[in-house]
């Protein structure tokens, strides 16, 4: 059905004047009806978009746990621990903590991020062989001693005896094999 009458619009996407049919038509054409529904689709993407970053920012500002002072709670939610966890910290004393009054205890931040450190390596001194002179080879031992070689290893291992590799032989120090089987006889 046809209209006999013409009505001047202005297109809403282009804002070109364009003479229309009906009285709702709202664009000058298809491109433009077009045009405007991927704009309008945009913007309400953009807007679910900006409303989601929003509500990060504001989670973000509200969370106690940003702060350089932490209340109990708020260090448990930190650590994803309980709150007995936390006092239980404190009181063995990996976590410092200050009690403001019977029910207000705070906890500096950076204390806990110290519980998340590795302790310092600490450097061994490289112990120095004795001369293969004043030493057994495992199988001088076995014989001298008249043992096996895995009873040789248990007792090298039980008394933490320091061995040494040289070439195609193990050795261990002749006094710390004769102080071992002479208290045994």
């Amino acid at each position: 059905m046809s209209s006999n009458f013409t009505v001047n619009r202005l297109c809403i996407q282009c804002g070109n004047v364009f003479v229309a049919k009906t009285t709702v038509t709202k664009f000058c054409s298809k491109l433009c009806t077009k045009r405007n529904s991927k704009q309008r689709k945009r913007e309400t993407s953009m807007a679910s978009m900006n409303e989601a970053v929003k509500k990060v920012i504001e989670a973000n500002e509200s969370d106690p746990t940003n702060g350089e002072f932490l209340n109990v709670k708020a260090a448990a939610k930190l650590l994803k621990a309980s709150d007995k966890m936390i006092y239980h910290l404190i009181n063995i004393g990996k976590l410092n903590a200050i009690n403001l009054s019977k029910r207000k205890t705070l906890v500096y931040r950076k204390d806990i991020d110290k519980l998340f450190e590795l302790p310092p390596v600490v450097q061994l001194k490289e112990l120095k062989p004795p001369p293969i002179s004043k030493c057994y080879n495992m199988s001088e031992a076995q014989q001298k001693f008249n043992i096996s070689e895995k009873a040789l290893f248990e007792i090298i291992k039980r008394n933490n005896l320091f061995k040494f590799q040289d070439g195609w032989y193990t050795y261990v120090a002749k006094a710390d094999l004769d102080k071992i089987f002479n208290l045994n006889n």
